[in-house]
């Protein structure tokens, strides 16, 4: 293993200064980093009480992650009681699972089958760090154009997307980015650049919420010169 270099802020952290060290922590948002960067353990998630949910398609049930700690990539899934038992599948981000499969969903939540019924389940993943901002925001031409400042950090999930105002007024599915979606949809397009509306569904103002590039970047912070504090 490979020492921390001297003079770092990593180096201050392994030297557990307890004088400075509730700032050092606070400097690197603790509470964040462990819930958005390190590997997240669920325990005997109940799928059958989590239901459905108005982002996801019908058919699945949703283990719907905290703010911040959004599902990257699942590890394991192992089921112990439902339809289904044993090591679940794994399959590739936005996938709708098949039975005995587990997914992360194009909005980061873990999602399963309904028709699995799973009541009994633990999951290991990885959570994909950042940080989320929500606003309300006009639609042109089915379009929300991201504003700038958040493009720059850079766009990563569209977590929530609901109609305020429009033809059609409800939450609604997200996808994975791509182009403008069929009604009832929303998704980011392929540039993270807009959140895109179906045409049908004429939207007009819209609440999403994004997960953007944490302002804090982890190896930045710890790999900059210590600082006196």
């Amino acid at each position: 293993m490979t020492a921390p270099k001297n003079g770092t802020r990593r180096a201050q952290l392994d030297a557990c200064n307890p004088n400075t060290l509730p700032d050092q922590l606070k400097l690197i948002a603790l509470g964040s980093l462990l819930s958005g960067q390190l590997p997240q353990v669920r325990r005997k998630v109940n799928q059958v009480t989590n239901g459905a949910s108005g982002y996801n398609v019908a058919t699945l049930q949703v283990l719907q992650l905290p703010d911040g700690a959004s599902a990257s990539s699942i590890v394991r899934a192992t089921v112990r009681a439902g339809t289904v038992t044993g090591e679940l599948t794994p399959v590739a981000y936005g996938t709708t699972p098949a039975t005995t499969q587990i997914a992360v969903a194009p909005n980061g939540d873990i999602v399963t089958l309904a028709a699995d019924a799973i009541t009994d389940m633990d999951v290991v993943y990885l959570p994909e760090r950042g940080d989320v901002v929500e606003a309300v925001f006009p639609v042109v031409a089915n379009a929300i154009v991201i504003p700038t400042p958040l493009t720059a950090r850079g766009v990563i999930t569209l977590l929530e997307a609901e109609s305020l105002e429009g033809t059609l007024v409800q939450k609604m599915i997200v996808l994975v980015p791509g182009a403008a979606p069929a009604t009832t949809k929303a998704n980011l397009s392929v540039d993270h650049a807009s959140v895109l509306f179906a045409v049908a569904d004429a939207v007009t103002r819209a609440r999403v919420k994004l997960l953007v590039t944490a302002a804090e970047d982890l190896c930045t912070v710890l790999e900059a010169p210590a600082t006196t504090l």
